[in-house]
């Protein structure tokens, strides 16, 4: 929980699509600022991984001359982590594999929108 209960409502309820097992919002240095997240998933840990893969790929965006970093999806056996820039925020999601993409892109880009308009950008 963050001192945001507003921010912790939008997370919880981006968690109650069905193939999404947690969120967060970190800064672009590490600091998670909120989430819901399943107890399995440490969120200090997520945050030090998203410092170093927002890093890496926005260096990657910058180097090949294709503007700012925006989002990256990466896949594995289990599931999906996708990495959504908003301002100087980035959100998290952890998935299943078998998770509605197009479902979550409407609903990632709803919970994005409300964090904006909670001024926590």
């Amino acid at each position: 929980m963050s001192a945001n209960p507003q921010l912790d409502e939008v997370l919880e309820n981006l968690r109650k699509t069905q193939g999404i097992h947690g969120c967060a919002l970190v800064e672009k240095y590490g600091l998670v600022l909120s989430q819901s997240l399943p107890a399995w998933i440490d969120a200090e840990s997520l945050g030090a991984m998203v410092n170093l893969m927002v890093k890496a790929s926005a260096r990657a965006t910058r180097e090949l001359a294709q503007g700012e970093f925006k989002s990256a999806m990466i896949d594995n056996d289990k599931g999906r982590i996708i990495f959504m820039s908003i301002g100087s925020k980035i959100l998290i999601i952890v998935a299943t594999i078998n998770v509605a993409m197009g479902i979550l892109q409407v609903k990632l880009q709803a919970a994005a929108q409300a964090i904006i308009n909670l001024g926590v950008y």
